[in-house]
């Protein structure tokens, strides 16, 4: 098995066509001589990434007013194309609305998010959702131009009440509703999915494990979530519960009650607040993750402990886990990755004790790189083609 230092594995660089397009996007409309100041790049390798994407349609020229006069070449803008398919992604969480755009050629052309107040409803988000859509994209979304809209709410527990997906579904949440008012704003076809396993999807993409077709990915923060990818697919299963880890038992015995109704999942053990619940009850006096991270930097023994503890019990989860379903990679983020080594060096011990031989030298264990933009990634992947999820 093969484990990089936290952050070690760098995100896939762009291209520079990636670049160009989500430079268009993100300002509007723009020259190829600002197009070399705000890359950096070479002046021949801009024009030809320009050409590149006149060509395949993704952006158009236009002449600038005024332009035309004088002596040289009339100066062209660029813009994207409104009459080119876009996808579009959307996340939203307790506080947050992300939006991410991309084209027919499953090219990611940027990520915008706003900030909500817990108390917004629905139409006020779908509301936020479509304002940052329409900055993404140059400031017009052509009737017809949205071929499709991914949406991810939240995670296990983040948003009250969910209930995604397929038969059996614990409870009915706001699916339903979320898909009406998303579509009625950008008349295109919806679909809606779990956070975490979008998140997946978006690592799978763009991210940590980019073009990787087999992987789990596991996140450690408000809740424990994670995803499951196999041959390109996004695994969700018949009830559309695949890949929450985080109801995995690790303490049959005085497990702590958990909010799905059980005792002792991984998630009363290993989400942030679980965290610090043990760590508190041992005396520590971190208020938060980043103050507990400093607390385990100095070596504090309570800080420490908890967090091998947590280690431990997340590692053999994922050796179960990969000894099952034999991913080539395993991706894990979340905000109680920041505490460093004393959280992952024990859970990559017993991550490597417990896997078969057969897994233990091709698994790959990689920290995330897409942060808190993985889901809404993962959502313009699920309706832009690149992998496929499979039907719900």
């Amino acid at each position: 098995m093969t484990a990089p230092p936290e952050g070690a594995h760098a995100p896939r660089n762009p291209s520079s066509k990636e670049m160009v397009l989500r430079l268009v996007s993100h300002h509007g409309s723009v020259t190829r001589a600002q197009l070399m100041d705000l890359s950096g790049l070479p002046r021949t390798t801009v024009y030809d990434a320009v050409a590149a994407l006149v060509d395949s349609g993704a952006i158009t020229t236009a002449q600038a007013a005024g332009d035309g006069r004088g002596r040289g070449r009339p100066v062209e803008r660029l813009s994207l194309n409104p009459g080119r398919a876009q996808f579009l992604g959307i996340e939203f969480t307790r506080r947050a609305t992300r939006v991410a755009l991309a084209n027919d050629a499953c090219q990611l052309m940027g990520v915008r998010g706003a900030e909500e107040p817990s108390t917004a409803g629905w139409q006020d988000r779908v509301r936020t959702a479509h304002r940052l859509a329409l900055i993404l994209a140059g400031g017009s979304l052509g009737l017809g131009a949205v071929k499709g809209v991914g949406v991810g709410i939240g995670g296990p527990g983040s948003v009250k009440g969910i209930g995604i997906g397929g038969p059996g579904a614990a409870r009915p949440g706001p699916e339903v509703e979320v898909a009406r008012l998303v579509r009625e704003r950008f008349a295109a076809p919806v679909r809606v999915e779990r956070g975490y396993r979008l998140a997946a999807l978006g690592e799978a993409t763009w991210g940590a494990a980019a073009g990787e077709p087999d992987l789990l990915s596991v996140s450690l923060s408000r809740e424990v979530g994670g995803g499951l990818i196999q041959a390109g697919a996004l695994h969700r299963g018949p009830y559309a519960t695949a890949g929450e880890l985080g109801h995995v038992n690790v303490e049959r015995e005085n497990g702590r009650p958990c909010h799905c109704g059980g005792h002792g999942c991984l998630e009363t053990v290993a989400s942030s607040q679980a965290v610090l619940d043990r760590y508190h009850a041992r005396g520590g006096l971190a208020s938060d993750i980043a103050d507990l991270a400093v607390a385990a930097r100095n070596a504090e023994e309570a800080a420490c402990r908890v967090l091998a503890e947590t280690g431990r019990a997340v590692g053999g989860v994922l050796a179960a886990l990969a000894n099952t379903f034999a991913p080539a990679v395993i991706v894990i983020g979340g905000a109680l990755t920041r505490t460093g080594t004393p959280l992952m060096d024990p859970l990559k011990r017993e991550l490597h004790e417990l896997l078969v031989p057969t897994v233990r030298p091709h698994l790959s264990l990689r920290a995330a790189t897409l942060g808190t933009t993985a889901t809404a990634c993962g959502a313009v992947a699920l309706v832009a083609g690149a992998p496929t999820a499979n039907p719900a």
